[in-house]
């Protein structure tokens, strides 16, 4: 998806749409090669025993021809099949025991490994060196400086700000991807947590027990909210073997820079994660009631193990019950800046709300762009040799083609954006609720929910996990 843009006249943004290109007519590669294959078995039951032979060969064929045209949930069948082959072969391996770090030096993560941390030397940094996924991330954590109650000449100020701010991230070549990370955390351990550990008694008694359950859901319904950025930077020429000093003071600097892009976008990085502090950030991800360890408990105290068991429609870990999903279209007319407010501050559910831009080199996306169009040309003859209407929607997509294409001629930077929702709650029951309650504020939002069935444990990694890492 391309950036979003300003619109004339107005404080304003708009999206383009999603691309649904196909090689012929829309038509993946895959589509094209059964749908060759049921041809093929097609014809040779005509030419083997005319009528006779094409009747019974249509046990063959017509699985096939519905295999490559048939559409469920918006995604082609033939899409349907490595997924579930996929998430069946998952499921024998069961629920998942992990621990998040080992002290200090490095983290075990599910569906990611091992990952060592190094710690910059200036702002302490906590460096996580991402080898499966090519590169080096640090995690921030940022603030702004109000936006819903701004006046508009406000409002437009900041937003031209953060573009301009995204712009000069994407033009930096050890920049990869940058993942904004919105979500609600546990509030603490609050001077009413600490007087009940320090003066409760346990003697069994009935209001005792009504007071004990309180608290404990007062750990989970006393929340706030946190924004955190991550930023995953390409590794040095040596590689992600080992991190040599020169190499860290190098990524350090990096950092830098990007904390002065945001700066001049009214956005504070009120701190770096930090080596300690990896296991609260990383662990709240999985556990909604991770609140950070109190102060008389030793930092290096091991953490407990946890379990992680995924199913086809969300994530199930010790502390609650997670689905991920996917924003399959944002809104295709002009809408205010802050169109996602009924996402991001409605208290009806516990979610977490990420958007990841990875910069797109100028050339290679130009490239892209003149393959699109002929590939729009090529179906554009191909629909009108077969008496085909092109309808409205096709026109759209390639007018936001050539929009885009003008705007990269212009000298603007390319970005693909992808936006993921995580809903989380203490059951299923709740979750389905929450669920609901979700996808009602994203239409709110003018924006299309789809929950990513069969792969809720790589959505909810590259949802919640603050990696920066890339979508599969």
């Amino acid at each position: 998806m391309s950036a979003a843009t300003g619109v004339p006249g107005g404080l304003s943004v708009r999206f383009g749409r999603r691309e649904r290109r196909g090689i012929l007519l829309g038509l993946g590669a895959a589509q094209l090669v059964i749908l060759g294959v049921a041809t093929f078995v097609a014809v040779a039951g005509v030419y083997t025993n005319g009528g006779g032979g094409l009747a019974a060969s249509a046990v063959i064929w017509g699985p096939l021809l519905v295999l490559a045209l048939a559409s469920v949930g918006g995604r082609p069948l033939v899409e349907w099949v490595p997924l579930s082959t996929a998430w069946g072969a998952r499921r024998l391996t069961g629920a998942r025991e992990v621990a998040l770090p080992v002290p200090r030096r490095s983290l075990e993560l599910p569906g990611v490994g091992t990952i060592p941390l190094v710690a910059t030397p200036v702002v302490g940094a906590a460096l996580l060196v991402d080898r499966p996924g090519g590169a080096v991330t640090a995690i921030a954590r940022v603030s702004g400086r109000g936006f819903v109650l701004d006046d508009p000449g406000t409002q437009g100020r900041k937003v031209d700000g953060w573009g301009r701010a995204l712009a000069t991230i994407g033009r930096r070549r050890t920049v990869r991807r940058v993942q904004l990370v919105l979500r609600t955390t546990p509030a603490g351990d609050t001077a009413a947590h600490r007087w009940w550990r320090e003066n409760a008694v346990a003697t069994g008694s009935w209001a005792g027990t009504v007071l004990a359950e309180l608290m404990h859901d007062a750990a989970y319904v006393g929340r706030r909210a946190e924004t955190l950025l991550a930023i995953a930077l390409r590794p040095p020429r040596g590689g992600l073997r080992q991190l040599n000093e020169p190499d860290v003071r190098t990524l350090e600097q990096e950092l830098g820079a990007v904390a002065d892009a945001l700066a001049g976008a009214d956005i504070d990085i009120t701190g770096w994660v930090s080596a300690a502090e990896v296991y609260s950030v990383l662990r709240t991800a999985y556990d909604p009631t991770t609140r950070p360890a109190p102060e008389h408990v030793p930092s290096s105290a091991a953490p407990p193990a946890m379990g992680i068991a995924e199913s086809w429609t969300h994530v199930t870990t010790d502390g609650g019950v997670h689905s991920t999903y996917w924003i399959a279209e944002w809104p295709r007319s002009d809408v205010h800046p802050g169109f996602l407010q009924p996402l991001l501050l409605s208290p009806d559910a516990v979610r977490t709300v990420t958007l990841i831009a990875e910069p797109l080199p100028i050339a290679s996306s130009l490239r892209e762009i003149r393959r699109a169009k002929a590939e729009h040309a090529a179906d554009s003859a191909q629909r009108a040799r077969i008496g085909q209407v092109e309808d409205e929607s096709i026109r759209a997509e390639l007018d936001d083609l050539l929009r885009r294409e003008q705007e990269l001629v212009a000298g603007h930077g390319d970005l693909r954006f992808t936006g993921l929702v995580t809903v989380t709650a203490r059951s299923t029951e709740d979750l389905d609720a929450a669920c609901a309650a979700t996808e009602a504020a994203a239409a709110q939002a003018l924006c299309e929910l789809r929950r990513l069935v069969g792969q809720q444990a790589s959505a909810h990694l590259a949802a919640t996990v603050p990696l920066a890492r890339g979508v599969l």
